[in-house]
């Protein structure tokens, strides 16, 4: 037994998907969640796509699936061929296991839930086994929670840090003025526009004035969640025109031009500068975009290293153990896809996030702070996410290896918050000794 959330419905007016998609990438931008936008149609049906949302809202929470079927129709992630090739015939039900994340998660995606059928899904059903959509009960919710969440031991333990302290959970009226805020973030972010003014960094030359490391780290915050929202909606364009015919190259040139994007190479800047080539110009374009599971497309050659971070402990750690989960996990099953998906995604991040976090710096540059600090919190969230997803995967492994695999994202995990806290620490010293 456990605690899931069963739906199923109809998006609307097929003619906002991007809009919808915009919204809902936002949204786990803004909760520290995970999203891809996915595109993929039949062989030789180019005109049966299907398209939506992959989210991962909270570490320890199976993906919930926002794919929409050409019908329009929300599909889980198992339905997308059947979607493709017509053989559904109604709306089917989708589920997302809520059990091994955090008592917020649950909460989030039921209000979240909420927010979209207000605008995008007027007939959205949904069947709650934690009873919070009908109810928003929180004790009950908590009560039907407790049997499992007791059998998680160090999980539930480790993913605290992402959400209540122990002592903030078990009092019913911190948790209840916590949830209250996550309702009321969840429906402000669904409800705006998914528009974003560009991030502007000042200059320090023209204020005289020496930036603030939080606020530094902040526009750094930001300048992350912009280069994902490009990530995403320029592999939409993508996949969009390679669905019309058009080979990779046309496709790639054409959907950089759709999101005004200079093509690679171009002369469009003045001589010498190369806005491609340099690391600050999209110093987040590595991250992992399909599910990661080629064991050699994240490994760090130390040899052509482009951070000069190969030799750092931390990241041969983390890199290793990439290469240890790729082993372990080469033949599982299909139905592990999905947690294997948002395994490999999230070790993929925190491999990614450190390569950047922990290359080459200037002490005095709180740019490059803002930069790494943010690459850091990126590999933080990353082995969250891949820690939860490891929980569903119990049963592909042996108690043992398991044991060790979950030690060793667990260390990991707090090797990489105490990096933050280091960090955070030297930069506040030099700030306040300058």
């Amino acid at each position: 037994m456990g605690v899931s959330l069963a739906y199923r419905g109809r998006l609307a007016d097929l003619t906002r998907i991007e809009d919808f998609e915009d919204r809902l990438l936002d949204f786990a931008l803004e909760v520290g969640g995970l999203a891809r936008i996915w595109r993929s149609h039949g062989d030789g049906e180019p005109q049966r796509v299907v398209r939506g949302v992959i989210l991962d809202l909270a570490p320890g929470q199976e993906s919930t699936s926002l794919l929409v079927s050409p019908e329009g129709w929300l599909i889980g992630l198992t339905d997308i061929e059947d979607a493709e090739r017509g053989r559904l015939t109604e709306p089917p039900w989708c589920i997302t296991k809520t059990q091994f994340g955090p008592i917020e998660g649950h909460v989030a995606l039921v209000e979240m839930f909420t927010a979209l059928r207000r605008e995008f899904l007027p007939d959205l059903e949904v069947n709650d086994e934690g009873g919070y959509w009908e109810t928003h009960d929180l004790a009950e919710l908590a009560r039907r929670r407790t049997a499992v969440q007791a059998a998680l031991g160090g999980l539930a333990e480790g993913l605290r840090r992402h959400g209540l302290s122990a002592e903030a959970a078990e009092d019913p009226d911190i948790l209840a003025r916590h949830i209250e805020r996550i309702a009321a973030q969840v429906h402000r972010i669904l409800q705006r526009p998914a528009e974003h003014p560009p991030v502007a960094f000042p200059d320090d030359d023209i204020t005289g004035a020496k930036p603030d490391p939080e606020q530094v780290e902040a526009l750094w915050d930001e300048m992350f969640k912009h280069n994902r929202r490009q990530q995403e909606r320029l592999q939409r364009a993508l996949e969009e025109r390679r669905s019309q015919g058009e080979d990779d190259d046309t496709a790639f040139e054409k959907a950089l031009g759709d999101l005004g994007l200079d093509v690679p190479g171009e002369d469009s800047e003045p001589a010498g500068a190369e806005p491609w080539r340099d690391e600050d110009a999209d110093p987040f374009a590595d991250s992992l975009g399909d599910a990661g599971l080629e064991a050699d497309s994240t490994e760090v050659d130390k040899a052509d290293d482009p951070f000069g971070a190969a030799d750092h402990p931390l990241l041969e750690r983390a890199t290793d153990l990439l290469e240890r989960l790729h082993a372990v996990f080469r033949d599982a099953e299909s139905r592990f896809s999905a947690s294997l998906r948002t395994l490999f995604e999230g070790i993929g991040d925190t491999v990614g996030g450190l390569a950047q976090a922990l290359s080459g710096h200037e002490e005095d540059d709180l740019d490059d702070y803002g930069l790494r600090v943010t690459q850091l919190k990126r590999a933080l969230r990353g082995v969250a996410f891949a820690r939860g997803a490891l929980y569903p995967l119990r049963p592909a492994v042996t108690a043992e290896l398991f044991d060790e695999l979950a030690r060793a994202l667990g260390q990991l995990e707090q090797d990489v918050f105490h990096e933050i806290g280091r960090l955070r620490s030297q930069y506040r010293e030099d700030d306040s000794s300058s």
